[in-house]
């Protein structure tokens, strides 16, 4: 008998979010604050159920920068060719994006509405460390239709539809995986 992948999933995920989104609101009208853990558990759920819903292939999010779906900004692409260190960015800020998604829970929002907006809303990409800074001081809080254009920050395509040949030049790891 295989093995599952995960024992998260959405069948699971989505209860334990709306569980956690009560408790951090009750949390909240016992005057307790967000920033003391009233959110926490709702920022963890959604954040394994946004990498469940839009990267499936990822086992674990500290590899995605070997997966080809991957995106990167063009400085970064360079930065990891050259064996050089890449950071994984939250588009939306985790916590602007869980207070956003417990509020369209209080709205009302149903499981299928719910799955819209984290499918949506839930990016990840990879980022030099001096891109992370600058981005960071530009805007590391709150969700915005354009957060990295803001910071003057461009994304290139899936790294290895873009520039297969180059990885395998460049990337002896990668070159085994691009084979396969």
């Amino acid at each position: 008998m295989k093995k599952p992948r995960s024992k998260y999933s959405t069948s699971n995920l989505v209860p334990m979010f709306r569980k956690a989104a009560t408790l951090r609101n009750e949390m909240l009208a016992s005057d307790f604050t967000d920033n003391g853990g009233a959110i926490h558990s709702a920022e963890r759920i959604l954040d394994i159920l946004g990498q469940r819903l839009n990267y499936p292939n990822l086992s674990h999010i500290n590899k995605l920068r070997h997966d080809p779906n991957a995106e990167f900004s063009s400085t970064a692409l360079e930065a990891y060719q050259k064996g050089e260190k890449v950071l994984i960015e939250h588009v939306s800020p985790v916590r602007d994006f869980t207070r956003n998604a417990i509020a369209k829970l209080d709205d009302g929002a149903t499981n299928k509405q719910f799955l819209d907006f984290v499918r949506k809303k839930y990016r990840l990409v990879l980022l030099t460390p001096e891109e992370t800074k600058h981005l960071n001081k530009i805007n590391r809080s709150k969700m915005t239709p354009d957060r990295l254009g803001q910071a003057g920050i461009g994304i290139v395509p899936a790294h290895r539809k873009s520039c297969p040949l180059q990885l395998q030049a460049t990337a002896p790891s990668l070159r085994r995986r691009y084979r396969s």
